[in-house]
């Protein structure tokens, strides 16, 4: 049977491949410092958006709160949410720090990246692997977004490391495949698609021939972990209207698929498609004419695993959201991009010629940066401008002002988000549309009211901020201020929200 391992490998003592050696955790721990630096770089910049608003609003709901909601309407990310609350009751709800524990997860990523690279093809491959991966836009969009992705992404390249090295280790005791199991249920539990992971580890046995009673093992760890994930799973099911809205957008384009998934950008989508193109070509002249080379087995293995990493989830994802749909879209499978990182450093390392591999690797970074920059610029989730709505309001607002908030547009969308999310900017205003705050119901948002069907709210002011998100959301709010006496004075435009301030002479 042919090896899958690296062949053993003379150092000299003292020398830096002896220090690698002796402490091999070093190079991967490096390389996860590095990316959570790299990625970190600028992630409070950005306004927080919709998705991030669910994030932080739930996380800062009292427990029973949190609970209540999530068996009502978003189960799914509990366990993020859960995590969020005591990371926030310790460090506080800025974006920074919000956004911090996905920066440190694209650590924990790509020291897996490195650990998983390094077993099969050696620490060159590791290395191009983990920066390819640090770039990929996808990755660094993860860094720097209030949700689980950064997390899954995490747990699915470390349960990767664990399986391939259960199959070289066969044995092992069992607690390391009950540590397997445990961290599959973790991941589940954090987004229900990284189930999908089950099937490229299927894969990966097969890759890697693993003996009988391995995947008797395997087999045993997943189905337990089915059963145990199963309730989940369930009331998962039950709550699928939260998104019911994907089945009014095309979301499974071209463009969706093969480019925003995790490439962010025409170019860097040619070209890495391209890499995944070579890498299967090279793996099929490969196992031609090189079926016996050993030293050439572990790099194939890897190719194959990431291949099917990248690959698979998405196959199947499309092909269940085709049959029973709407289950898609581009973020859901965040969590195979570093596979994509892993395929890229394969072409550069082993597939390219020393000239060609160098000109690639430069046509990464410069391809890559400046998506990078861009995702760090104030108004780059999706155009989000509630920072800056909140600053505004909060240079120019006085005490006992009152607030009207554009409700028409979808709720991770509405304005009002900007008071949840920056409330330093209302602290001495009121929410004139507010009936019952979101932390004393089972839902994710706040239960609000026009103006007009609570017109008692403006008596005794005398100047009230609008702040619209579509051209006519607020038309029947402002209508009502006109009717009480309020007159426009001031309009700001941003990005997405136009603020107008209403005033009327005291009476």
């Amino acid at each position: 049977m042919t090896t899958l391992t690296d062949p053993p490998l003379r150092v000299e003592e003292g020398s830096p491949r002896a220090a690698r050696t002796r402490h091999p955790a070093l190079a991967p721990a490096l390389a996860g410092a590095g990316a959570t630096v790299a990625s970190g770089i600028a992630i409070g910049v950005p306004s927080m958006w919709g998705d991030e608003a669910a994030s932080v609003m739930s996380a800062e709901r009292p427990w029973d709160s949190l609970w209540a909601m999530a068996a009502n309407v978003d189960a799914v990310h509990a366990l993020y949410y859960a995590f969020l609350h005591v990371w926030i009751d310790l460090f506080g709800a800025s974006a920074f720090s919000v956004r911090l524990p996905s920066a440190l997860a694209i650590g924990v990523t790509v020291a897996g990246v490195y650990t998983l690279c390094r077993s099969f093809a050696g620490a060159r491959v590791a290395i191009v692997a983990s920066i390819a991966c640090t770039l990929l836009p996808r990755v660094d969009y993860m860094a720097a977004e209030a949700r689980s992705a950064a997390f899954t992404a995490a747990f699915a390249t470390w349960l990767t490391v664990l399986l391939v090295h259960l199959v070289r280790h066969p044995g092992l005791r069992a607690r390391w495949w009950v540590l397997y199991g445990g961290l599959l249920v973790v991941s589940v539990h954090l987004f229900l698609y990284s189930a999908l992971m089950v099937v490229v580890h299927l894969l990966c046995l097969l890759v890697l021939r693993a003996p009988r009673a391995v995947r008797r093992r395997w087999l045993i760890s997943t189905l337990s972990a089915g059963a145990a994930c199963l309730p989940f799973a369930i009331i998962a099911s039950r709550q699928r209207g939260q998104i019911a809205f994907l089945a009014h957008r095309d979301v499974t384009t071209p463009d969706a698929v093969l480019v925003t998934q995790w490439f962010g950008s025409l170019p860097i989508a040619i070209a890495a498609w391209t890499a995944v193109l070579l890498a299967i070509a090279w793996v099929i002249w490969q196992r031609r004419s090189h079926p016996f080379d050993a030293e050439a087995a572990g790099p194939r293995a890897l190719t194959l695993i990431s291949l099917a990493w990248l690959l698979v989830p998405t196959v199947l994802l499309l092909f269940a959201n085709a049959a029973a749909g709407p289950l898609y879209t581009a973020r859901y499978l965040s969590f195979s991009a570093p596979a994509a990182g892993i395929l890229i450093a394969v072409v550069i390392c082993l597939v390219l010629p020393r000239p060609a591999a160098i000109v690639a690797g430069c046509l990464v970074v410069v391809l890559a940066v400046p998506v990078a920059v861009s995702q760090r610029t104030d108004n780059a989730k999706f155009g989000s401008d509630w920072a800056q709505v909140s600053a505004y309001v909060g240079e120019h607002g006085k005490p006992g002002d009152g607030v009207v908030f554009d409700e028409s547009v979808r709720a991770s969308r509405k304005p009002r988000l900007a008071l949840r999310l920056y409330p330093d900017g209302f602290r001495d205003t009121a929410d004139l549309g507010l009936v019952r705050s979101y932390e004393t119901t089972d839902h994710l948002w706040d239960v609000v009211e026009r103006l007009g069907e609570r017109p008692h709210v403006l008596d005794g002011r005398t100047r009230v901020w609008v702040v619209a998100r579509s051209t006519d959301g607020t038309s029947a709010d402002e209508q009502t201020l006109l009717s009480a006496g309020f007159h426009p004075t001031t309009t700001f435009r941003l990005s997405r929200d136009v603020i107008k301030l209403y005033t009327k002479d005291a009476s």
